[in-house]
């Protein structure tokens, strides 16, 4: 067999005709050209040229003297559909007949599959399906295939679904083995709810857990899980090793997260926003006061720990830990007052849940005094949930739980983890391969041709 050429010419006869007493917009010539396919029609000239030069290294020149004699011989050609985005294409491929093939081996080969992978038998490569699976982050099913509208052929929404799930499974390999001995200082867990399709349960339970690097002011995912439980998830995270054992929890006051995160040597920062709601409930539980009385408590309780926000943020940057100290002090005697107060005033449970989360509530001042930051609020996950909310939560949305889970995994670190989604993609097309390819083009236009 001859050497396999490594340059393609291929040359394109093209002519443009214009009215030259109209004015016609740019945007509608590049509209025009757009409709003309030019990057369809170049695409299956390259790959037809390129398998008929494979072909002729196989079996010489066509009808040349002695040809009958090879091996190798010419064989049929046939048509192989395939939709990229460049178009909807069909190659006229020709194959070759091995007249020397082994009895376990394969009489006819088209030389082409050993240059170009098109993919198995899908018509859709796997461009179409980054495009879609891309689409189906932000858009339904149904929206993603109206959307496409640069794409020749669009699959449907079952064909997003399943290269949705597929990449999802992928995607969620591909994290993993990035988090494994992460160590993350400081994470920020939180749930929802979306509603199942699956017979068997109403809600599915969404878990995220955000990993937040304070001094780079970034955030990654370090787990997305549909019906696990906090205590796997925890688990899983500590066997890879992606949690430091003195990481610090930021989160809601959720008991069943709290107990699966926190340790002996882990620290839990309860998000302050959250106090003032959870508050107001437990005054309106015990329904010892009147609404003007509640209010006045809660707002007595968010004033003190905001002064305490704020102390921080003053103090920290020039390193004042002594003033930081007095102010946590002060916070934590007030509420504790508070807490008396409310026992006395028939509020139990406002007084319990004030006495319990107080240490919870000042943990970032604590560590402040120390010269670590410490986000007071979970909004960072909120803010994901956001996204989910957005893509997985409409009132006529139900999910199937593998559907569910992968989408988010694909939803979550293209938000989070942009990097990580780019670089996940780029493996899936091979773009590395593009780093061998050059093309040089060459445009003179001559008496009005192009």
């Amino acid at each position: 067999m001859k050497e396999s050429p490594t340059e393609i010419s291929v040359t394109i006869d093209f002519v443009l005709t214009l009215d030259l007493s109209e004015k016609h917009p740019l945007a509608a010539l590049a509209d025009f050209l757009t409709e003309q396919h030019l990057e369809s029609t170049l695409l299956e000239a390259m790959v037809e040229s390129l398998n008929e030069h494979l072909v002729e290294a196989y079996c010489g020149e066509k009808h040349a003297q002695g040809n009958g004699t090879k091996r190798y011989q010419r064989s049929t050609s046939k048509t192989r559909t395939a939709v990229t985005t460049a178009g909807d294409h069909q190659f006229s491929l020709g194959y070759v007949k091995d007249t020397a093939a082994a009895d376990d081996e394969s009489t006819y080969f088209r030389p082409i599959d050993n240059v170009i992978d098109f993919n198995g038998q899908k018509r859709y490569q796997q461009d179409i399906a980054a495009r879609t699976v891309d689409l189906a982050t932000t858009l339904s099913y149904r929206d993603a295939v109206a959307h496409a509208d640069e794409l020749e052929r669009t699959p449907s929404k079952d064909t997003i679904r399943d290269r949705v799930t597929d990449c999802g499974r992928k995607l969620t390999e591909f994290v993993s083995s990035r988090i494994a001995g992460r160590e993350a200082e400081t994470v920020i867990p939180d749930g929802t709810n979306c509603y199942s399709q699956d017979e068997d349960r109403e809600y599915h339970n969404v878990r995220v857990t955000l990993a937040e690097d304070t001094e780079a002011a970034a955030r990654s995912v370090l787990d997305v899980s549909v019906n696990s439980p906090w205590s796997e998830i925890a688990d899983s995270l500590d066997a890879a090793e992606a949690i430091t054992d003195d990481a610090k929890v930021v989160s809601d006051a959720e008991n069943s997260l709290v107990k699966a995160f926190k340790t002996n040597t882990r620290d839990h920062q309860l998000d302050l926003s959250h106090v003032p709601r959870t508050l107001g409930y437990k005054l309106w539980d015990d329904g010892a006061l009147s609404l003007e009385d509640r209010k006045e408590i809660i707002s007595e309780v968010a004033g003190e720990l905001f002064h305490l926000k704020n102390s921080v943020e003053k103090h920290r940057p020039e390193d004042e830990y002594s003033a930081i100290r007095g102010r946590i002090a002060q916070t934590k005697d007030r509420i504790e007052k508070t807490a008396w107060q409310l026992d006395q005033l028939s509020s139990p449970k406002a007084a319990s849940y004030l006495r319990g989360e107080l240490d919870s509530m000042v943990t970032f001042a604590e560590e402040a005094t120390a010269g670590f930051e410490v986000p007071w609020t979970s909004n960072p996950v909120e803010r994901a949930m956001g996204e989910v909310a957005k893509r997985c939560k409409r009132d006529w949305m139900q999910w199937s739980e593998e559907g569910l889970d992968t989408l988010l995994q694909l939803t979550l670190t293209k938000y989070a983890n942009p990097d990580y989604y780019r670089k996940f993609f780029d493996e899936f097309l091979q773009r590395s391969t593009q780093n061998k390819m050059r093309c040089s083009v060459s445009v003179t236009a001559n008496g009005g041709k192009v």
